[in-house]
């Protein structure tokens, strides 16, 4: 096993602590964080920047499409009723 590689910034002493197996920080300076992954399964890409996916074009053209079923809808009872 290897210590953590990470720094203090006001002592500029190493972090005393383990490293998690496979990376090279504990679990305190973010061992454990792997970062977001893409479809293709690679950690860390520009592709993988988006949070949630409610922004793309896609999800923005569905919720317009949506919109405006909503909308036909609502005209379409005022006129029944």
């Amino acid at each position: 096993m290897t210590q953590c590689c990470a720094k203090s910034k006001r002592s500029q002493k190493q972090c005393l602590k383990w490293a998690v197996r496979g990376r090279s920080t504990c679990h305190m300076h973010g061992g454990t964080s792997k970062g977001p992954k893409t479809k293709e399964g690679k950690e860390r890409s520009r592709v993988a920047a988006l949070r949630h996916g409610g922004c793309t074009r896609e999800a923005q053209f569905i919720r317009k499409e949506v919109l405006t079923l909503i909308r036909q809808s609502k005209d379409l009872l005022k006129a029944i009723y």
